[in-house]
């Protein structure tokens, strides 16, 4: 009985891990992996990601009104309003139509990765083979390629590559590399 139950739960567990894993993404702001307590979700072909802190990753000052359920990020002339279950969101007084609104996801506000960040001046990339969004903020311009073994190489032409592991950040070759800018 003890072995039946002990295998039940071993099959359940690793269930669990696959299915979590299925839509698990990677979101890269330049070359920095993002970390959250609540992982990157691919939902109806959309990455939402933790309003603050694709907010705050491109340098945009966050507000949270409970009462309209309504995130607002500020950077320098921008405004982005986004509002949870609402399709319609506002950069600078615009209305524009998102394919997924935000949602509340493991008690987090998940927004439109590529919205959010297009709004505010960015460019992004999805590589389908590793489910891995990159932004590039400062790193306008140039890019982030992933492989499908999980390799990322940052480049600007093809003979300036350098590789990008899981484990290793290249954010202070990047500062070191790149003019500095306060604008996405």
């Amino acid at each position: 009985m003890k072995k039946l139950f002990a295998l039940m739960l071993g099959l359940l567990s690793c269930t669990l891990l696959l299915c979590l894993s299925v839509n698990a993404v990677e979101l890269y702001v330049d070359t920095e992996l993002v970390q959250t307590d609540v992982p990157p979700q691919l939902v109806s072909g959309r990455t939402l990601v933790p309003m603050r802190a694709i907010f705050e990753y491109l340098g945009a000052e966050v507000t949270w009104d409970n009462d309209t359920r309504t995130a607002t990020g500020t950077l320098d002339d921008t405004v982005v309003i986004i509002q949870i279950d609402n399709t319609t969101a506002y950069v600078n007084d615009v209305p524009y139509t998102l394919d997924v609104p935000a949602q509340i996801i493991g008690n987090r506000t998940m927004v439109p990765a590529r919205f959010v960040s297009e709004s505010l001046g960015c460019v992004v990339t999805w590589y389908n083979e590793t489910q891995t969004a990159a932004v590039a903020n400062k790193t306008k311009g140039e890019h982030i390629y992933v492989t499908k073994t999980g390799k990322r190489y940052h480049y600007s032409g093809p003979a300036t590559a350098v590789l990008i592991t899981k484990q290793r950040s290249l954010r202070r070759w990047a500062e070191a590399s790149l003019p500095a800018t306060n604008a996405c």
